[in-house]
């Protein structure tokens, strides 16, 4: 360690790193508090929708791919899959994951001072 570590002051934030840093834990607690809301208060999902729905139909299955083929097969599972996460119990899981997505990039942000202004050095070449 040389003498000039010892004597550099201690790191000071900016504003705009304290106000990400203070907007990633807000994300945080709150999108955690919200899915917790969502995941108790959501009631059981019918099972008879699950068991007797017309996505589980080989007969739809067969028409779809006879019209649009595999891909229009593919896409509309992918839609399913996309459509179920906003409905019920998937919806506390992605809000949490998307809260905690958003926070970490806040916190990322400010930890890497990403919007900091760069000290430029004037240059003395020049002259």
């Amino acid at each position: 360690m040389s003498s000039r570590d010892k004597h550099d002051p201690p790191e000071q934030y900016s504003p705009l790193q304290i106000r990400l840093y203070l907007a990633s834990v807000v994300i945080l607690v709150a999108g955690l508090i919200g899915a917790a809301v969502i995941y108790a208060t959501t009631p059981a999902e019918d099972s008879a929708e699950l068991i007797y729905g017309i996505t589980n139909d080989q007969r739809y299955i067969a028409e779809l791919q006879r019209i649009g083929g595999t891909a229009e097969v593919v896409m509309a599972e992918f839609h399913q899959w996309f459509d179920s996460l906003w409905h019920g119990k998937p919806l506390a899981y992605t809000v949490a994951v998307l809260c905690t997505a958003l926070a970490a990039v806040c916190f990322l942000a400010a930890h890497t001072r990403i919007f900091d202004p760069v000290d430029e050095q004037p240059d003395d070449r020049d002259s």
